[in-house]
């Protein structure tokens, strides 16, 4: 298992005066399509492409881990929605959620919702024609619909937005709007671009901020995790300078060989072959980058299994156990 700490500066830092090249790409085109930005990473935000995904060689099983808790079950539910709404989340060009440590609302774009309109209207549901979409409100805040809930879909449902290629289904008005668009873009936020810059060409994205990832706060403003073809990358934004050196240097110590992974509390390097922890800046956002290149016969999702299970906050923290034979 191979192991390098390095301090870098990416185009634009270390005394130019150029400002980097904005990241470009399916996950920037993404984030510049949701509205909701909020300084420094204050809203989660999840993001697969079921095309990208399955030529990357993965399934359903990582974008529905991308989305989060509620925007997954869409994914996993994808049979009996279509079945029973016409509706393909697996046949969508592209997912987002927003929310936090769940969602709070999941965005189908090439998806068609006028049979789940249909189903919803005839369960009770208030419709109003906006921008060529019909913007359902069936039942308070955070209920589940009777159809959605029948079909598997948790959590989502009461404020959604329907048309012949575009299907959001959110927790409240506020996550529908930002579904659809509206406010402040997340890509005009330096937390988000640096996030989006550091993940690179991965093919499905989380990002969960710091404040709602445990009960304490780490000390920076924003966890990110991708997978790619060739591996996965964690990315920790925000923070002090001496933050992110520290975070860096603590992914080094808890993905070598000898750490324990902190969820099954079996060496790591049965689960990771080789890591690189770089130390970045981005547009004034500190950087901690760890790619990941997984053992032979891991799974897929290392480290969206790892943000779900809360061990994220031990491989940050280098609180992971050391493993003696």
């Amino acid at each position: 298992m191979a192991a390098l700490v390095a301090a870098l500066a990416l185009g634009g830092c270390g005394g130019s005066d150029d400002a980097p090249a904005p990241p470009t790409g399916p996950l920037a085109d993404a984030l510049a399509a949701t509205g909701g930005g909020g300084a420094n990473g204050s809203l989660g935000f999840g993001w697969a492409e079921p095309r990208l995904v399955a030529q990357s060689g993965a399934g359903p099983r990582i974008s529905a881990a991308a989305l989060g808790p509620n925007a997954g079950s869409v994914v996993e539910a994808a049979s009996r929605l279509r079945r029973r709404f016409g509706l393909d989340s697996l046949a969508a060009e592209r997912l987002v959620s927003v929310g936090g440590s769940y969602a709070f609302g999941v965005r189908l774009d090439g998806a068609d919702g006028r049979g789940l309109a249909r189903a919803l209207a005839a369960a009770g549901g208030r419709a109003r024609q906006a921008g060529g979409l019909e913007l359902v409100e069936i039942g308070d805040y955070a209920v589940v619909p009777e159809p959605l809930l029948s079909a598997g879909v948790r959590g989502l449902g009461a404020f959604d937005a329907l048309g012949r290629d575009l299907v959001v289904l959110a927790i409240s008005e506020r996550a529908r709007a930002a579904l659809l668009g509206r406010g402040d873009r997340l890509l005009d936020e330096p937390t988000y671009r640096a996030a989006a810059d550091c993940l690179g060409d991965v093919v499905a994205a989380r990002m969960v901020p710091d404040k709602l990832l445990i009960s304490n706060e780490q000390g920076v403003d924003l966890l990110a995790v991708g997978m790619r073809a060739g591996g996965e990358v964690l990315c920790v934004l925000g923070g002090t300078h001496e933050r992110s050196a520290e975070v860096a240097a603590n992914l080094e110590a808890s993905l070598a060989p000898g750490a324990r992974d902190p969820a099954s509390g079996e060496p790591i390097g049965e689960s990771v072959a080789a890591v690189e922890v770089v130390s970045d800046e981005y547009e004034g956002v500190e950087v901690a980058r760890a790619n990941l290149t997984l053992a032979a016969g891991e799974p897929r999702g290392f480290l969206f299994r790892a943000l779900s299970q809360g061990s994220l906050v031990a491989l940050i923290n280098g609180t992971s156990r050391v493993f003696t034979p």
